[in-house]
């Protein structure tokens, strides 16, 4: 950077025509200097907006997080949202099952027997027990889906919630600088009788 402008200023030469004093040349150094530092500025430092987060976590889990540049984030996000429709998928799918196969064993045609495709090979309940086997089954895997849909809110509201608070809390100094102020001990008198005051100040 220094051969650089150095070249700068060996380009930007004061003009020998001219009768200048010394001080007058020294300020137009000066200001050609200025101009050559605003020049090479470096950008100013990034600072998300909460609301464009909060819409963008509205939108679809993880571009919130993209927004914040919060990268490191997205991983875990992936595995939320993958987790909660893996579980979603594979509870609806026995709980259709199990109610499917409720509806044959209740029913009066012997030809409807899809629970016995839910059953081990060697399984040998009676049909009054198995009634009940397949209806605790049905009410589990319902059970089950639900949470994973409660599960899924809660992964969609804590990706908004994670990108609005990082926005809010970009640029937020999280030094580990702290000093105590301790002030000398003053002598206060309340109500007739004297007292020994001392106070701290902590500074984050």
């Amino acid at each position: 950077m220094a051969a650089s402008t150095d070249s700068i200023f060996s380009q930007k030469k004061i003009p020998t025509g001219l009768n200048l004093t010394e001080s007058v040349q020294k300020d137009i150094r000066l200001k050609q200097q200025d101009s050559i530092q605003i020049a090479f500025k470096p950008d100013s430092v990034y600072k998300p907006d909460p609301k464009k987060a909060i819409w963008f976590s509205l939108l679809c889990p993880g571009l919130g997080q993209l927004y914040n540049r919060r990268y490191w984030k997205l991983p875990f996000v992936a595995a939320g949202v993958v987790g909660v429709a893996y579980a979603i998928n594979w509870n609806s799918k026995y709980y259709n099952a199990y109610t499917s196969g409720y509806r044959d064993i209740m029913d009066d045609d012997p030809n409807t027997k899809s629970y016995l495709k839910l059953l081990p090979t060697d399984s040998n309940y009676p049909e009054s027990e198995l009634v009940t086997v397949l209806k605790n089954r049905q009410q589990s895997f319902r059970r089950s889906r639900d949470l994973s849909y409660i599960g899924a809110v809660g992964v969609y509201l804590i990706c908004i919630l994670d990108a609005f608070v990082d926005a809010q809390l970009y640029d937020f100094d999280i030094s580990p600088d702290l000093s105590v102020t301790p002030s000398a001990p003053r002598i206060n008198t309340y109500g007739g009788a004297k007292a020994v005051e001392f106070s701290l100040a902590f500074q984050f």
